[in-house]
């Protein structure tokens, strides 16, 4: 038998095979904690954009018609309101349909605040606590906690990261008699159902894997795409430049689709999918092999 008649009818006889198994096993086992906070991470941060419209009220609508207060009306209200605070400062809007800003001190810690200046009561804080959990998950999941330096660990994450892929994709191959296994989840399958969920949700979410590892390369090292990017278009002066393809993956990766609370939703569970892969992985690891030697 040849090798490419071996690699389709029985890869697991394969060496090549083998030897990428136990790459992708023991990058699933090293590496999996990694990967289960990123995923989780990232899933957490897909509706970033929403927390701050639904916790920081800094839009105002005078829809009782009441008059706005201004000046030494609008810092009497304030006064009186913050009545515990010293207002060190009071910035009306700068733009219509915007609330005024307050900047408040208390035993010499400061705290900046939002108020409507048509109804005259306090509005929130300018920067609460649900915001301020999601801006901390945004800087662990972009730059683990640690600026440029955890964007370039990122960067190796993400290289590591494709390698667990293809390495994936190579050994979910199971021969031209039961390729279709990975396809599917059946009751009736000898396999476990964690075997099954493990080689179906990595088959059928490749292309989101290749995008995620592939944009965390980018955004740790841009400027080997740049390159590639100027070698076809060397004007940088052209409004036409082919780099969209990088702004589109970008969106893929965070799920920024604008106007589409749902297309979030659905972004936000399969954020989630990697995490399932690491612990099903690792639940048929421990069956296959620890259990088994304890037996």
């Amino acid at each position: 038998m040849g090798s490419w008649e071996r690699w389709l009818k029985a890869p697991a006889t394969s060496a090549l095979r083998r030897f990428l198994f136990q790459v992708h096993l023991w990058l699933g086992i090293g590496f999996g904690i990694y990967v289960l906070m990123i995923s989780i991470t990232g899933s957490a941060i897909v509706l970033r954009a929403q927390f701050g419209g639904w916790f920081m009220h800094d839009q105002v609508s005078n829809v009782l018609a009441l008059p706005e207060l201004t000046g030494a009306d609008l810092e009497a209200r304030v006064a009186e309101v913050y009545a515990d605070y010293t207002v060190n400062r009071v910035a009306p809007p700068a733009r219509r349909g915007r609330s005024v800003y307050v900047v408040l001190e208390r035993a010499g810690v400061e705290e900046t605040r939002f108020f409507d200046q048509y109804q005259g009561k306090d509005l929130g804080p300018t920067y609460p606590w649900p915001v301020r959990i999601i801006e901390w998950l945004t800087d662990l999941h972009d730059n683990l906690l640690m600026d440029r330096t955890g964007r370039g660990l990122n960067g190796w994450g993400g290289a590591l990261f494709m390698v667990m892929v293809l390495s994936g994709l190579v050994i979910w191959w199971q021969g031209s008699r039961r390729w279709r296994e990975g396809l599917v989840i059946r009751r009736d399958s000898p396999r476990s159902f964690m075997w099954q969920l493990h080689n179906f949700l990595g088959f059928w979410s490749l292309p989101l894997m290749v995008v995620w590892g592939l944009t965390a390369i980018y955004f740790a090292w841009p400027e080997p795409f740049d390159w590639v990017i100027d070698y076809f278009d060397s004007d940088l002066d052209d409004f036409e430049r082919p780099d969209g393809w990088i702004r589109t993956l970008i969106d893929f990766h965070f799920g920024r689709f604008r106007g589409l609370l749902w297309a979030n939703i659905v972004w936000l569970f399969l954020g989630l999918v990697p995490a399932v892969l690491i612990i099903s992985g690792v639940v048929v690891w421990y069956r296959r092999v620890v259990r088994r030697r304890r037996v």
